[in-house]
């Protein structure tokens, strides 16, 4: 009787172990989203420079967009501190350097690799967006930004998203007058003119807050199976 209790404990600690680990993407308040697989930091705003003022649509060059992020400072009031190192979302050539275009699994196109670009990431994994075309390159629905209501960890946690393009931080390898960028409307992911004027969303290595804890109940079973042990140890 004692080993199934203690197979029960053990596969309950389990299952919530594995459902705290698919958790991605954080409110840390303050108007910070993290997320903990990229351990990167969102402005939870995804048109905070229009928000603040600083572009009347937010919508800039690339070259305009890199110096929006390096001379931002954004204040956190939920600790009380402010933050300047913001950048733009990575881009990653996974292939030959190039415009790799492909329908699945490429760092250009649709339905792109996540780790091609933070970005990506953010749109095809947190939040598990579709592009405008499938793997196979036929138009299928449901595509862009689109919030599932019953995942209260994705979209929902933002503000202003713009179902437009958003620069990414690279150059394009192969001519240096061009960028790569990542539309939210279709999940294209290519290279355009640094002329362009797309959106800017914020992004910062790290995280603003302490790792987060486990769910009361891990708790509430690990002691339960510390005392089982304990007991199995002294043969009651």
């Amino acid at each position: 009787m004692k080993r199934i209790i203690l197979r029960a404990a053990l596969s309950a600690l389990g299952t919530l172990a594995v459902g705290s680990a698919q958790a991605q993407l954080f409110d840390r308040g303050g108007g910070l989203i993290y997320d903990s697989e990229q351990n990167v930091t969102w402005l939870a705003d995804a048109n905070y420079a229009k928000t603040s003022g600083y572009d009347a649509e937010g919508k800039m060059s690339w070259q305009n967009a890199v110096a929006w992020v390096d001379g931002l400072t954004f204040f956190d009031d939920v600790r009380g501190a402010s933050y300047d190192d913001w950048r733009l979302p990575t881009f990653n050539d996974l292939g030959v350097p190039g415009c790799d275009y492909g329908y699945s699994g490429s760092d250009c196109g649709f339905n792109v690799s996540t780790a091609s670009s933070e970005l990506a990431h953010l749109f095809y994994g947190d939040f598990a967006n579709k592009g405008a075309l499938d793997s196979h390159g036929g138009p299928q629905s449901g595509y862009g930004l689109v919030d599932d209501p019953a995942t209260a960890d994705d979209e929902s946690l933002f503000s202003h998203l713009q179902s437009f393009g958003y620069w990414l931080g690279t150059s394009y390898g192969g001519d240096a007058s061009k960028a790569w960028y990542l539309s939210t409307a279709t999940g294209m992911q290519n290279y355009i003119s640094k002329g362009t004027n797309y959106y800017v969303w914020a992004v910062r290595d790290g995280d603003v807050a302490a790792p987060v804890p486990l769910p009361g109940a891990v708790w509430l079973f690990g002691s339960a199976l510390m005392g089982l042990i304990y007991a199995k140890r002294r043969g009651v």
